[in-house]
C-alpha cells in the first residue's frame, strides 16, 4: 500500500477540522462524522481546542482509499505555534489549505501559507464553506491571487444556484496557467496542436509537486461536498518521500505524547529502511537506543515507538537522506514568569507535569531557582502559557497562579576587564585569591570558560569550584539579567593549605566576576523580531509613523496590489501592542509575520531585575561595595 503524509492547514473556523472528519468518513474510515460545536472530532481532544475550536496540538489520523494509505498530520493552527507548525511541516509530503468562502484569505491564512512556501512543502487549496448564503467565488479567487500567490489555477466550474454542481475544467482557456509554464505544452498550443487532458493534469501535477503552482478545489465539508474529488486530487498529486524499504535507516521524530497512564511515545516519521522489533539503532548524535516497544496506526511510515530517549527533532539512522531539512530551529522562549500551584501540597505534582508537558514543546522551559525555590517558566507566546495553564487543570488536575509575565533580558559586557581579589586583604573573608578576566564576544557567542591556573598547583576539585562560582554570577549581572556573550578567564588562583577549601573559592568568584562586570560595565539585550507587515494601502502614512512608538523600525516599504508591504525589526516586547493596534484600525486586515531575530541592545530605558536573596553572598556584596 502506498502511503502519503499530509497536512491540512486552515486559519481558525475555516473548517480545518471539519474537512478531517469528511475525510475520514467519505473514506469510510469512521461511520459518523464527529462535530467541532459539540466538541466530538477525532483530532481536538483538548478542552481549550474544543472551546476554541483551533487545534493546538499536533494529532495524527489514518484513512485507506483506493491502494493508498493516508496519514492525516493535524498540524496546530494558532499563530503562537508556528514553530510546532514548521515541525509537523517537516514531516508531510503534501498539504490541504482551506481558506472558507465566506470569510477568504484571512491573516492567518498567509502566515500557514508562507510557512508552507518556507518549507518546500506541495499545496491544494480547498475553498470551503461554499454552500452558505453571500459567496462569491470570483472575489475568493481574486483574493487567493492578490493575497497568496499569482500561481493558482482554478479547477473546477462551480454553479453555487439553485443547486451546487462542481465539474471539472474541460476549456483550454481555463488551462493558461499551466500551458504557460511549460515550453513543450505552449509551443503546441502556438502550433494548434491538440492537447490532451491527461496531459495538461500531468503538468499540473508536476508543477504542484513542485510547489510552482497552487491547484484550487471547492467544496463544504460539513456536508461532505466535494471530499471525494479531494482525496483523488490527494492520492494523484502527492507522492510519498519514504524511499525503499532495502535502503539505509532514516527517521525524525516530530512529535512526543504522555498517555494517561504516563507512557512516553514518540511519533516517528520513517523516510528509509526498515524498523523491527529489537533493532538497535543509532542516533545521529552517535547515542544508541533498542526498539523494544512500537505502534503503527494500521500499517504505515509514521511509527509510534515507546521509549523514554527520543527527543523532538531527533534523527535515527543517516541524516544526510531526510527530504526536507528537519526544522531544528527551536527559538529562544521571549517571556518568563513565576509559577505555583493554587494548593502548596501540588508543588511536586506541578513539577511532575511541567516535566511531562516541557518533554512534548521545545518551546517550553522551566527551572527552579537554586535561591528562593521559586519555579520560573519560560515560554514564547502568551496562548502558549493558556495552553499549559488549561493543560496542568484538565490533564494533571493542578490549578496554578502565576505573576505577570516578563520579558527575558540579557547582558552583554562592553569591554575588557580584569579583577582580583587576594587572599588576607579586607574585606576579603575567605581562604583564596581568585582572578578573572572578562572579554565581549560577538553577539550570539554564549559564554565561554577557560583556566590559565595550572592543575599541578590549584587541583580540579578547587578548579570546578571557581567554575560553579562563575556560572552562579552570570545568572545576574549589573541589572540583575543573565550575563551571556563573553569569554571568561580564571587567570590567578592561591590556596592556603590546609586551611582553604574549594567552598572558599566557590563563594569568591562571584563577587569577583561582580566587580570585573563593573570594570566592564554592561549593556543590555532584549530580544528582537524581524518583521513583514502587509497592510491595506490606505493606512501606509498611519503603520509608517505609528512604527517608531512601538520602537519599530522599518527597512523597506513596497506598494503591491492596493497592498503595502513593510520589512523592519521591532523589539518582541512591543510586537503584541503593535499587532492589536494594527488590526484595530485595519479592521483585522493586516498580516505580521515575525521571526526571531536575535538580541539587541535595548532601545528602552534599563530595566532592572530584584536580586535573588543569597545571606552568604550578599554579606560578602556588602563588604567590597562598602570597600570600594
Amino acid at each position: 500500500m502506498k502511503i502519503i503524509n499530509i497536512g491540512i492547514l486552515a486559519h481558525v473556523d475555516a473548517g480545518k477540522t471539519t474537512l478531517t472528519e469528511s475525510l475520514l468518513y467519505t473514506s469510510g474510515a469512521i461511520a459518523e462524522q464527529g462535530s467541532v460545536d459539540k466538541g466530538t472530532t477525532r483530532t481536538d481532544t483538548m478542552i481549550l481546542e474544543q472551546q476554541r475550536g483551533i487545534t493546538i496540538q499536533t494529532a495524527v489520523t489514518s484513512f485507506c482509499w483506493n491502494g493508498y494509505k493516508i496519514n492525516i498530520v493535524d498540524t496546530p493552527g494558532h499563530m503562537d505555534f508556528l514553530t510546532e507548525v514548521y515541525r509537523s511541516l517537516s514531516v508531510l509530503d503534501g498539504a490541504v489549505l482551506v481558506v472558507s468562502a465566506k470569510d477568504g484569505v484571512q491573516a492567518q491564512t498567509r502566515i500557514l501559507f508562507h510557512a508552507l512556501q518556507k518549507m518546500n512543502i506541495p499545496t491544494i487549496i480547498f475553498i470551503n464553506k461554499i454552500d452558505q448564503d453571500g459567496i462569491n467565488l470570483c472575489h475568493v479567487y481574486q483574493n487567493i491571487r492578490e493575497k497568496l500567490t499569482h500561481d493558482m489555477i482554478v479547477m473546477q466550474e462551480v454553479v453555487l444556484s439553485p443547486k451546487i454542481t462542481m465539474t471539472d475544467i474541460s476549456d483550454l482557456n481555463k488551462w493558461d496557467t499551466v500551458i504557460a509554464g511549460s515550453d513543450e505544452l505552449l509551443e503546441r498550443y502556438i502550433a494548434e496542436d491538440s492537447l490532451d487532458i491527461q496531459d495538461l493534469q500531468r503538468e499540473k501535477c508536476q508543477r504542484t509537486r513542485r510547489c510552482s503552482l497552487f491547484p484550487v478545489y471547492h467544496g463544504s465539508a460539513k456536508n461532505n461536498l466535494g471530499t471525494e474529488k479531494l482525496i483523488e486530487v490527494i492520492t494523484e498529486t502527492f507522492v510519498t518521500g519514504t524511499e525503499n524499504s532495502q535502503s539505509e535507516l532514516c527517521g525524525y521524530v516530530f512529535k512526543v505524547e504522555y498517555t494517561a497512564r504516563k507512557k512516553r511515545l514518540s511519533y516517528l516519521r520513517l523516510y528509509h529502511g526498515t524498523l523491527r522489533l529489537r533493532d538497535t539503532l543509532l542516533l545521529s548524535k552517535k547515542k544508541k537506543i533498542k526498539i523494544t516497544e512500537m505502534f503503527i496506526p494500521a500499517n504505515g511510515e509514521i511509527v509510534i515507538l515507546s521509549d523514554d530517549t527520543l527527543k523532538l527533532n531527533d534523527i535515527l539512522g543517516n541524516e544526510k537522506l531526510l527530504p526536507h531539512k528537519a526544522w531544528l530551529d527551536n527559538p529562544m522562549p521571549l517571556l518568563r514568569t513565576t509559577v505555583f500551584p493554587e494548593k502548596l501540597e501540588q508543588r511536586d505534582d506541578l513539577l511532575n507535569a511541567l516535566t511531562e508537558i516541557a518533554d512534548t514543546d521545545p518551546l517550553l522551559q522551566f527551572e527552579i531557582d537554586t535561591v528562593t525555590h521559586e519555579i520560573i517558566l519560560s515560554f514564547l507566546g502568551k496562548v502558549q502559557l493558556e495552553v499549559v495553564c488549561s493543560l496542568l487543570e484538565e490533564k494533571y488536575h493542578v490549578r496554578v497562579a502565576m505573576k505577570e509575565p516578563t520579558v527575558i533580558y540579557l547582558e552583554r559586557p562592553l569591554k575588557r576587564a580584569t579583577y582580583t581579589i587576594h587572599i588576607e586583604v579586607p574585606p576579603n573573608p575567605f581562604w583564596a585569591s581568585v582572578g578573572l578576566t572578562i572579554t565581549p564576544l560577538p553577539a550570539g557567542s554564549g559564554i565561554q570558560y577557560e583556566s590559565e591556573v595550572s592543575l599541578g598547583y590549584l587541583n580540579q576539585s578547587f578548579q570546578n569550584a571557581v567554575m560553579e562560582g562563575v556560572r552562579y554570577g552570570l545568572e545576574q549581572g549589573l541589572y540583575g539579567w543573565e550575563v551571556t556573550d563573553c569569554r571568561i578567564c580564571f587567570n590567578y588562583g592561591v590556596y592556603y593549605s590546609p586551611v582553604s577549601t574549594p567552598a572558599d573559592f566557590r563563594f569568591l568568584a562571584p563577587g569577583v566576576l561582580e566587580q570585573a562586570l563593573k570594570k566592564a560595565g554592561t549593556q543590555l539585550l532584549e530580544p528582537y523580531l524581524s518583521f513583514t507587515l502587509f497592510a491595506p494601502q490606505e493606512y501606509l502614512s498611519r503603520a509608517y509613523n505609528d512604527a517608531p512608538k512601538y520602537c519599530a523600525v522599518i527597512e523597506s516599504t513596497v506598494v503591491e496590489n492596493d497592498e503595502v508591504i513593510f520589512k523592519g525589526e521591532i523589539p518582541a516586547r512591543c510586537i503584541g501592542e503593535y499587532r492589536s493596534d494594527l488590526n484595530f484600525y485595519t479592521n483585522g486586515r493586516s498580516v505580521c509575520l515575525t521571526e526571531l531575530k536575535g538580541y539587541q541592545e535595548t532601545s528602552g530605558e534599563p530595566v532592572l531585575q530584584s536580586r535573588r536573596p543569597n545571606s552568604r553572598l550578599d554579606k560578602v556584596r556588602h563588604m567590597f561595595q562598602k570597600a570600594t
